[in-house]
Protein backbone atom coordinates (compact mmCIF):
# COMPACT_ATOMS: atom_id res chain seq x y z
CA UNK A 1 0.00 0.00 0.00
CA UNK A 2 1.22 3.43 -0.75
CA UNK A 3 -0.09 5.37 2.21
CA UNK A 4 0.70 4.55 5.93
CA UNK A 5 -1.30 4.13 9.46
CA UNK A 6 -4.02 7.05 8.20
CA UNK A 7 -4.63 6.16 4.98
CA UNK A 8 -5.06 2.37 5.96
CA UNK A 9 -6.93 2.51 8.64
CA UNK A 10 -9.31 5.11 6.76
CA UNK A 11 -9.12 2.16 3.92
CA UNK A 12 -9.78 -0.52 6.26
CA UNK A 13 -12.75 1.31 7.85
CA UNK A 14 -14.28 1.79 4.46
CA UNK A 15 -13.87 -1.47 2.98
CA UNK A 16 -15.13 -2.82 6.29
CA UNK A 17 -18.18 -0.89 6.04
CA UNK A 18 -18.78 -2.08 2.39
CA UNK A 19 -18.27 -5.92 2.90
CA UNK A 20 -20.16 -5.67 6.48
CA UNK A 21 -22.99 -3.76 4.08
CA UNK A 22 -23.24 -6.38 1.44
CA UNK A 23 -23.01 -9.71 3.85
CA UNK A 24 -25.85 -7.92 6.03
CA UNK A 25 -28.32 -6.98 2.85
CA UNK A 26 -27.58 -10.69 1.58
CA UNK A 27 -28.68 -12.19 4.95
CA UNK A 28 -31.55 -10.26 5.38
CA UNK A 29 -32.97 -9.48 1.94
CA UNK A 30 -33.79 -6.10 0.54
CA UNK A 31 -37.21 -6.18 1.90
CA UNK A 32 -37.68 -2.26 1.27
CA UNK A 33 -34.86 -0.43 2.47
CA UNK A 34 -35.49 2.67 1.25
CA UNK A 35 -38.86 3.20 2.69
CA UNK A 36 -37.79 2.84 6.10
CA UNK A 37 -35.02 3.47 8.44
CA UNK A 38 -33.19 0.19 8.74
CA UNK A 39 -31.64 -0.48 12.02
CA UNK A 40 -28.35 -3.16 10.71
CA UNK A 41 -27.63 -0.20 8.39
CA UNK A 42 -28.08 2.41 10.51
CA UNK A 43 -25.43 0.67 13.28
CA UNK A 44 -22.87 -0.13 10.48
CA UNK A 45 -23.34 3.36 9.44
CA UNK A 46 -22.64 4.64 12.83
CA UNK A 47 -19.86 2.72 13.99
CA UNK A 48 -18.23 3.66 10.36
CA UNK A 49 -18.42 7.48 11.82
CA UNK A 50 -17.28 6.69 14.73
CA UNK A 51 -13.89 4.68 13.25
CA UNK A 52 -13.78 8.04 10.91
CA UNK A 53 -13.79 10.49 13.31
CA UNK A 54 -10.94 8.98 15.68
CA UNK A 55 -9.40 8.11 12.87
CA UNK A 56 -9.84 12.34 11.63
CA UNK A 57 -9.22 13.46 15.00
CA UNK A 58 -5.82 11.69 15.39
CA UNK A 59 -4.62 11.56 12.09
CA UNK A 60 -1.96 14.14 11.03
CA UNK A 61 -4.27 14.47 7.59
CA UNK A 62 -6.24 17.51 6.64
CA UNK A 63 -8.82 14.62 4.08
CA UNK A 64 -9.19 12.43 6.62
CA UNK A 65 -11.50 15.20 8.05
CA UNK A 66 -13.42 15.05 4.69
CA UNK A 67 -14.28 11.47 5.05
CA UNK A 68 -16.07 11.18 8.37
CA UNK A 69 -17.89 14.80 7.66
CA UNK A 70 -19.19 12.68 4.33
CA UNK A 71 -19.51 9.86 6.81
CA UNK A 72 -21.92 11.79 9.17
CA UNK A 73 -24.19 13.09 6.48
CA UNK A 74 -24.87 9.78 5.75
CA UNK A 75 -25.49 9.06 9.02
CA UNK A 76 -27.96 11.63 9.52
CA UNK A 77 -29.68 10.58 6.03
CA UNK A 78 -30.97 7.79 8.23
CA UNK A 79 -32.21 10.57 11.11
CA UNK A 80 -33.75 13.00 8.55
CA UNK A 81 -35.66 9.46 6.97
CA UNK A 82 -36.98 8.22 10.29
CA UNK A 83 -38.07 12.07 10.91
CA UNK A 84 -39.95 11.97 7.93
CA UNK A 85 -42.05 9.90 5.86
CA UNK A 86 -42.17 12.63 2.77
CA UNK A 87 -38.19 11.86 2.02
CA UNK A 88 -38.43 9.60 -1.29
CA UNK A 89 -36.59 6.99 -1.50
CA UNK A 90 -34.63 8.30 -4.05
CA UNK A 91 -33.85 11.21 -1.89
CA UNK A 92 -32.87 8.92 0.71
CA UNK A 93 -30.40 6.25 -1.23
CA UNK A 94 -28.74 9.41 -2.23
CA UNK A 95 -28.24 10.76 0.80
CA UNK A 96 -27.20 7.55 2.39
CA UNK A 97 -25.42 6.05 -0.66
CA UNK A 98 -23.95 9.23 -2.08
CA UNK A 99 -21.20 10.07 -0.02
CA UNK A 100 -19.09 6.91 -0.15
CA UNK A 101 -18.77 7.51 -3.62
CA UNK A 102 -17.17 11.11 -2.65
CA UNK A 103 -15.02 8.89 0.24
CA UNK A 104 -13.64 6.81 -2.31
CA UNK A 105 -12.31 9.62 -4.16
CA UNK A 106 -11.06 11.94 -1.24
CA UNK A 107 -9.32 8.53 0.03
CA UNK A 108 -7.19 7.96 -3.18
CA UNK A 109 -6.65 12.15 -3.24
CA UNK A 110 -5.33 11.59 0.11
CA UNK A 111 -3.09 8.62 -0.65
CA UNK A 112 -1.81 10.44 -3.77
CA UNK A 113 -1.33 13.51 -1.52
CA UNK A 114 0.67 12.07 1.30
CA UNK A 115 2.86 10.67 -1.77
CA UNK A 116 3.87 13.50 -3.62
CA UNK A 117 4.54 14.80 0.13
CA UNK A 118 6.90 12.02 1.40
CA UNK A 119 8.66 12.39 -1.97
CA UNK A 120 8.77 16.25 -2.01
CA UNK A 121 10.01 16.70 1.70
CA UNK A 122 10.72 13.43 3.04
CA UNK A 123 8.84 11.35 5.44
CA UNK A 124 6.62 12.89 8.58
CA UNK A 125 4.36 11.35 11.21
CA UNK A 126 1.04 9.92 10.54
CA UNK A 127 -0.61 10.80 13.85
CA UNK A 128 -0.85 14.16 15.87
CA UNK A 129 0.38 14.08 18.95
CA UNK A 130 -0.67 15.56 22.19
CA UNK A 131 3.26 16.33 22.96
CA UNK A 132 5.64 18.49 21.31
CA UNK A 133 8.14 15.85 21.24
CA UNK A 134 6.72 12.81 19.29
CA UNK A 135 9.68 9.98 19.13
CA UNK A 136 9.22 10.21 14.88
CA UNK A 137 10.48 14.02 15.21
CA UNK A 138 13.19 15.34 17.18
CA UNK A 139 12.24 18.29 19.77
CA UNK A 140 12.49 21.94 18.88
CA UNK A 141 15.81 23.60 18.91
Amino acid sequence: MKGKGPEIASATALVAMFVVSILYWLIIGDQDRLNTVDLGTLIIDLLTAAALIVIALRANRMYTLWLAGFQIIATFAHLARGLSDAISPLAYAIMYIGPSYFQIIILGFGIWAHQRRVSRHGTYRSWRTSSLHSPEMPPPN
